[in-house]
């Protein structure tokens, strides 16, 4: 495929739209995979990149193609026994070349191949938000505790930590900003639903949180959030930040931190999966092959081509709740 090209999104400049363009398809090298890319999702981490709001040594080498995770048809092996076998495979993956484009590559160890039965758009988003929600269960039993509290709960993740923890016997207390928020987790099973917004919303968070001993809380904002939301739980509570839809970074009292032991962390996927024994990775794996179909599943809002990639992001931006914008690069 030396001489043909392939359409992507580019970043050309921090903080700038994304420019449609056309490259040569990129070769993949021993031990990875070239992938025709059928759909995948604008996820948060893409816009903190497109943006700079991300931690800067975490950003490529301008310019670059954006995306995280998708789904595709294997059509080139770079070499190597596994990769071979991968070759006319439908495949989900995640990392590699960037998945806004026709074609990526990437590790053959970093896709997963996926059932019959599971659409292409479904696969697209096997890997970021399930990993997450299962990474942080994994946190809250070695916990030994069963209720946690979650902040921008109406989006994919929360809709997923209410159905996944709900199975595994733990309670979700669900933090939400819009009224119309509270009904779309309800829809899910969702008991425990606060509005950030409510004059009593600290008087409920401190009650709630003392009676099921949550000291536990799953950060999707940061900011000064952080802190608010730990001052409305019980002494010894933890709040693992894992995203930072205020674009500011946490902040938290010092009061609460020496006289109510409470700590901040951050919560990054790929550090909490290499951290896991490869036997384990591979049995989570596994299990996502089930589970993106129930109770891991993505609610997908619409599917747009690359050539709509710019308004498919400002849609997304204006309502991260209502489902996964997908891009089509076949389209």
């Amino acid at each position: 495929m030396e001489d043909k090209k392939m359409k992507c999104l580019q970043l050309e400049q921090i903080g700038s739209p994304l420019v449609l363009k056309q490259i040569n398809i990129p070769k993949p090298k021993q031990n990875e995979v070239l992938i025709k890319v059928q759909a995948t999702p604008i996820n948060p981490q893409d816009i903190l990149m497109i943006s700079g709001t991300t931690q800067q040594d975490s950003l490529k080498d301008l310019p670059f193609i954006p995306g995280f995770e998708a789904s595709g048809i294997v059509v080139m092996s770079g070499g190597g026994d596994f990769a071979d076998s991968l070759v006319n495979q439908r495949v989900a993956f995640y990392g590699g070349s960037g998945t806004f484009a026709q074609y990526s590559v990437v590790s053959a160890y970093q896709c997963l191949t996926i059932e019959n039965d599971v659409s292409f758009n479904q696969a697209a988003s096997s890997f970021v938000n399930p990993l997450t929600v299962i990474g942080m269960l994994e946190v809250v039993k070695e916990a030994k505790i069963k209720a946690v509290v979650h902040s921008a709960a109406a989006s994919a993740v929360g809709r997923m930590m209410v159905r996944y923890f709900k199975q595994n016997g733990v309670e979700v207390i669900n933090i939400v900003r819009r009224s119309e928020q509270v009904e779309i987790l309800k829809n899910e099973g969702a008991t425990i639903i606060l509005n950030q917004t409510s004059e009593d919303f600290l008087d409920q968070l401190k009650k709630i949180t003392s009676e099921l001993n949550a000291t536990i809380f799953f950060d999707a904002i940061a900011g000064s959030f952080t802190g608010k939301v730990l001052s409305g739980m019980p002494n010894n509570s933890t709040a693992y930040v894992y995203g930072q839809l205020s674009g500011q970074d946490s902040s938290v009292s010092p009061n609460q931190l020496i006289f109510k032991n409470q700590s901040v962390k951050g919560f990054l996927l790929p550090a909490w999966f290499s951290s896991i024994e490869q036997e384990l990775q591979l049995s989570f794996l596994q299990k996502l092959k089930k589970l993106i179909k129930s109770d891991l599943r993505t609610e997908i809002a619409s599917e747009q081509s690359l050539e709509q990639g710019k308004k498919a992001i400002e849609q997304y931006l204006n309502n991260m709740s209502s489902g996964k914008i997908l891009l089509k690069p076949q389209q």
